[in-house]
């Protein structure tokens, strides 16, 4: 069973936009939740700095468009969550999934990152694409029935790779929409409301619950106050004045309804399909001795015996399948894949500080060119207190564009268009060289993994010497 939902993001409590948008993506790329980094990917941007990134086009949005949005109404970013039934999908299949999803859904239009969970029963994405598109003049269109089709496109890629879907979903949600009012649908529309909000959490903390209890519990996580009314189950989220009956939300939700769903839920995790495994990356052996002397019992012990069996085998497969035949040249192509990543990781940062000073040269010439007039004003004016006092912004914006020309050196300002054509040439090189990152980040952590089981097995050096290698 596959499922999607679509959700709107907003700068959250005192944060500024940039500050909510680094905290969700820093949790979504948690290294115990994403197999230590391995299962994100990225489209346009960068996963470590893909909040800055977003950031620096929206105020690229806002000074060529000069259009801007209140606080409450500003929506940042969206968040896709992609969930699989258990047992039923790789980790690393799932990120291709939801990369996949990501693509079609904005079209390539947007910058957008994928985390791949794998700290629950079942697998799941998550995806937040930047609201602001890739050109910088636009944003994302979250028009009225978005979240149906986008679940009609999960469904579209799980089936053309073989994987389950929720049947017949029109039906499985007969009823619930048709009684929202014209209000409900709008707040629905723009993320504001609570049963909306309600439906969607439910519909992703369901699938990752063992039993209806433990859904309950979740709830709690989630932030939600539950009570029971007489038969009726009542749900209360942060900031929400009344408890919503869940019945409310359609029939599918009613109490009965979601014990029936969380009992299929658990009879599919306990009967599921064995599938062929897929050829995972190469993991660090466990340092058995260290983890009993930290507290692990006789339990663990038998575990790690097992686990490191099977490592050690699928190192030496991976030795054998890359032609290395001895020390040395494993040596060769560890240092040899670590000096790649490097060189690619610093060709990206120095990429990523022309875009950076590109951008910024672009909206100083845009900022000098609309407050040339009120600082020409300025200039004249006899009440100079006065007159900064009311345009104090404008000018501020006028002088620092004049600062950033000085700096040119007496090199003549650049055309805006010239900026945003070599501003797209950046991009594609970054683009170009992000792809060759990521598989270079890979060999180099197979090979460096490769390398350190080797020197533990053979006792070269001590565990964990070579471990902040591999944590790059």
């Amino acid at each position: 069973m596959a499922v999607s939902d679509l959700l709107p993001r907003k700068a959250t409590g005192n944060k500024t936009r940039g500050q909510t948008l680094k905290e969700r993506i820093k949790y979504d790329q948690k290294e115990e939740k994403t197999k230590g980094g391995e299962l994100v990917s990225s489209y346009m941007c960068c996963p470590e700095t893909a909040a800055e990134e977003f950031e620096m086009s929206k105020l690229l949005y806002e000074t060529s468009t000069g259009r801007s949005q209140s606080r409450e109404r500003d929506i940042i970013a969206y968040r896709i969550i992609q969930s699989f039934k258990p047992g039923e999908i790789t980790p690393e299949e799932a990120n291709r999934l939801g990369y996949e999803l990501a693509m079609k859904f904005t079209k390539g239009k947007h910058q957008f990152v994928v985390s791949t969970h794998v700290d629950k029963a079942h697998i799941h994405n998550h995806v937040e694409f930047n609201s602001t598109n890739l050109e910088c003049d636009g944003k994302f269109n979250n028009y009225k029935n978005s979240s149906f089709a986008l679940r009609r496109l999960n469904d579209q890629i799980c089936r053309e790779h073989g994987y389950s879907v929720i049947e017949n979903p029109e039906a499985e949600r007969k009823g619930q929409h048709s009684s929202l009012r014209y209000q409900e649908k709008a707040a629905a529309k723009r993320g504001r409301s609570f049963k909306e909000r309600l439906r969607q959490t439910i519909d992703r903390v369901l699938p990752e619950s063992r039993d209806f209890e433990d859904f309950l519990s979740r709830m709690r996580e989630e932030g939600y106050e539950i009570k029971r009314r007489g038969k009726s189950l009542e749900f209360r989220a942060p900031g929400q004045e009344k408890f919503m009956r869940s019945f409310r939300l359609g029939e599918e939700y009613m109490e009965e309804a979601l014990k029936e769903r969380a009992g299929k839920i658990n009879t599919r995790a306990m009967t599921k399909t064995k599938r062929k495994p897929a050829v995972r990356n190469v993991n660090l052996l466990v340092d058995i001795q260290a983890k009993m002397q930290a507290g692990k019992g006789k339990g663990y012990e038998r575990w790690a015996k097992v686990f490191n069996l099977k490592e050690a085998a699928k190192t030496l497969n991976f030795l054998v399948e890359n032609g290395v035949t001895d020390y040395e040249e494993l040596m060769a192509r560890a240092e040899a894949a670590g000096q790649r990543f490097d060189a690619l990781s610093v060709r990206i940062k120095q990429l990523e500080g022309c875009m950076a000073e590109t951008a910024q040269l672009k909206t100083h010439i845009i900022n000098y060119s609309k407050t040339r007039e009120v600082y020409q004003e300025y200039k004249k004016s006899r009440h100079k207190k006065e007159y900064l006092a009311e345009h104090a912004e404008e000018i501020k914006k006028h002088e620092a564009a004049k600062a950033a020309f000085d700096d040119l050196d007496g090199k003549p300002i650049p055309k805006v268009a010239k900026l945003s054509e070599e501003y797209a040439a950046l991009l594609a090189e970054k683009k170009e060289c992000y792809e060759e990152y990521k598989t270079a980040r890979k060999e180099m952590i197979d090979y460096q993994s490769a390398k350190q089981n080797v020197d533990t097995i053979l006792g070269f050096e001590p565990r964990g010497a070579g471990k902040k290698e591999t944590e790059r």
